[in-house]
């Protein structure tokens, strides 16, 4: 029985060992409270139905939060979850229906910059290794030359059986220099690499999805339709279809995004719309003004019966990648699950990220782009640029279906409990008129197949006016580079736009010495003054354009899930190549002039790291 008293307090502090069940269960004009250190345990339903509640401040000692410990607090606006917090339980937070700040320890942003990396990694590996051979020529130094004719010896062997290994040689020359300064470990390390160990696990995954989800996507009658209607692209759609089972569709609508402010305000007003799932996918999802007004509409679906799943990568996520904060959006009915948690010990598996942007609503509206969950992307929050530009896409229709198959597939790699996908696939879509088609499609490090890099090669190919490029990054290897060359001297108007700043410092100096060789072959590269450029676009000749996720780095390229769309013939490569032509009025051309007065510490640090581009 509570007190009388206690009921009408405004505000409540004290010191007590634990808060028992029904502790405060109703206390109608209860507006916060601050639960001293001793507290570890809150029971069920303790503040339940305290409705006029606005904020509760947890401290750090508290281990164990129990089911419906704060449901019908409709009016809580935020709540810290301390880092220590080992379990929450059912539907905590079932009907706050104003909660829109949850605050984690700033701690584990710093993780993201520490960790993100491979080459880092590779680096510290270096330190310690050449630390072990200093010790080995001390304690072995009357039969050091019998030690260095035999990691000699090893390292020739090395070299050859590199150079009859398949595979790209900007990698191979890449492993040289570990092998060269430190050849039993370099080779250690390559064939940690090259056995994938970790890794297994995620591709026999990845092939038994790829192939649950094939008899969904295989023979479409749409495809066969749009393949007869624009026979002149029949060769990409095939390829894309006999390697990775990503149909055509011709009668679906598509609609562009210059900037994250116009996708946001969209997808807002679709989210709202939701009648039976929302699926979102995300490599970033930050807390802020974005991922709030988002997680507030999801909440109000919740409770009207919608089926909400989210996705996000752990290390692109770091703020979020707690276990703590999938449990507290499983307690508000959202099923939450972070894509390979980060744990800090050596396993390839965990380089290949979730980079993928897909929110897929009810199965009728799709988005992707370059654009993820955070303040950034919609201009609320500039920390380093006046203005971020990125770009994105939405579909409608039977195209929708891929993006089902696309979210399915990687939830269920992340999940040991499956979902099926004749529930979410097999529905009615509504049908467009034919203007164009589309092909979404995704990418993997373990499907044997590069398609997006292919992709990007047959739009170079094919082009015979132009092809306009946006990408944050330029950093790729000789097949894409000798593409875009070959464009410029087949007189193909080839144009890139790229940042002026740089969010990665050491991948803006390899970018540079990049840009060098376009320029020098007749490609004009121009920097985005205004701020970041984070689109990733191609559009070319009025007839082909993508949009989608993949950089043109490496890590995009060759290691990261990705997706994205190629599209013909359809009147929105109107509005990519507008887009491109307006936002070049904003970007400045990077002459051989302009080159030279780069930095020399810029330079010096691009060249260096130029050889390890398939790292960074």
């Amino acid at each position: 029985m509570i007190p009388e008293k206690i009921m009408v307090h405004k505000t409540i502090e004290f010191e007590v060992t634990g808060i028992a069940r029904h502790a405060f269960f109703r206390c109608t004009s209860l507006l916060s409270i601050v639960i001293p250190n001793s507290v570890k345990t809150i029971r069920e339903a303790a503040f339940a139905e305290c409705s006029a509640l606005e904020e509760v401040i947890l401290p750090t000692s508290i281990k164990k939060i129990h089911n419906n410990a704060f449901v019908g607090c409709s009016s809580l606006k935020s709540i810290n979850l301390p880092n220590d917090l080992k379990e929450i339980g059912s539907s905590v937070f079932s009907g706050c229906t104003s909660l829109s700040s949850v605050t984690l320890p700033k701690k584990l942003k710093a993780i993201k910059t520490i960790f993100y990396g491979r080459l880092i990694l590779i680096i510290l590996l270096l330190l310690i290794q050449i630390a072990i051979f200093s010790l080995f020529i001390f304690a072995l130094e009357p039969y050091i030359q019998y030690f260095i004719g035999t990691t000699t010896l090893l390292g020739i062997l090395f070299i050859v059986y590199l150079a009859n290994c398949k595979g790209k040689n900007e990698f191979k020359i890449a492993w040289l220099v570990p092998v060269l300064i430190l050849p039993i470990f370099g080779i250690g390390l390559y064939f940690i690499y090259k056995t994938n160990l970790g890794g297994h696990k995620l591709n026999q995954s990845i092939k038994d999805e790829e192939q649950k989800s094939a008899k969904y996507l295989k023979q479409l009658p749409d495809s066969e339709e749009a393949k007869k209607l624009y026979p002149k692209m029949k060769d990409i759609a095939s390829y894309l279809e006999n390697n990775g089972n990503f149909p055509c569709y011709t009668n679906s609508q598509i609609k562009y995004f210059p900037s994250g402010e116009l996708f946001f305000a969209d997808i807002i007003e679709e989210l709202n719309k939701a009648q039976k799932f929302i699926f979102l996918e995300y490599f970033i999802i930050e807390p802020g003004y974005m991922w709030h007004s988002i997680l507030a509409i999801l909440k109000k679906k919740v409770s009207e019966g919608v089926e909400v799943k989210v996705l996000y990568d752990s290390l692109g996520s770091i703020t979020l990648s707690s276990s703590t904060y999938e449990r507290y959006l499983s307690a508000l009915g959202i099923q939450a699950k972070i894509f390979l948690p980060f744990v800090p010990i050596f396993n390839t598996g965990l380089n290949n990220r979730d980079h993928k942007k897909i929110l897929n609503i009810d199965g009728k509206v799709a988005y992707t782009g370059g654009i993820n969950i955070s303040d950034e992307y919609i201009n609320k929050e500039h920390p380093r640029f006046n203005y971020w530009k990125d770009t994105a896409i939405k579909i409608s229709g039977p195209a929708v279906r891929s993006f089902t198959a696309m979210f399915i597939q990687q939830w269920n790699i992340a999940n040991k409990t499956k979902i099926e996908y004749e529930k979410y696939i097999n529905i009615e879509y509504k049908k467009y008129q034919p203007f164009g088609t589309i092909i979404p499609y995704a990418d993997n490090a373990h499907n044997n197949e590069d398609i997006a890099e292919n992709i990007y090669n047959y739009i170079l190919s094919k082009s015979h006016n132009y092809v306009h490029i946006m990408t944050p990054y330029i950093i790729i290897d000789s097949s894409l580079l000798e593409a875009l060359i070959f464009a410029a001297k087949r007189n193909v108007n080839v144009e890139l736009i790229v940042p002026k700043n740089y969010d990665h410092f050491i991948t803006f100096c390899v970018g540079r010495t990049f840009i060098k060789k376009l320029i020098e072959n007749g490609i004009k590269v121009y920097q985005y003054e205004p701020g970041f450029i984070h689109a990733k676009s191609f559009v070319s000749d009025d007839n082909r354009a993508c949009i989608g996720s993949v950089n043109l780095d490496y890590r995009s390229l060759y290691h990261h899930f990705e997706c994205g769309a190629f599209i013909y013939s359809s009147p929105v490569i109107a509005d990519i190549e507008q887009d491109f032509q307006e936002t070049k009025k904003q970007c400045k051309l990077i002459t051989m002039e302009e080159y030279k007065k780069i930095p020399l510490h810029i330079k010096l640090i691009g060249w260096f790291f130029h050889v390890f581009s398939p790292l960074l």
